[in-house]
């Protein structure tokens, strides 16, 4: 169950930080963008009639991706632990 666990958390943690670097990146894109009005004004036919902003998914398709990341990761440490167990490593006397 421990293992479970960590995988759900490092499947949002990496949702976390993919959407907040999305984010971020958007925000700084918007904040840096300085239009040069000069070439726009002079040729009118570049300028757009509708603006769009981002995309939507279904919310299905969030759930089947935190659910595919959080199988990813549980594959990892499951792993992880099986190689581990194998080694025998003599555990560090304080």
């Amino acid at each position: 169950m421990k293992i479970i666990f960590q995988a759900f958390l490092a499947s949002t943690a990496i949702h976390a930080i993919y959407f907040l670097t999305t984010m971020a990146v958007g925000y700084l894109k918007t904040a840096l963008y300085r239009p040069n009005m000069m070439d726009a004004w002079q040729n009118a036919e570049t300028l757009q009639r509708e603006t769009a902003f981002g995309s939507t998914h279904s919310p299905w398709f969030h759930i089947a991706m935190f659910l595919s990341v959080a199988f990813v990761c549980w594959s990892i440490l499951f792993a992880c632990k099986k190689i581990n167990a194998g080694t025998k490593r003599p555990e560090v006397k304080e």
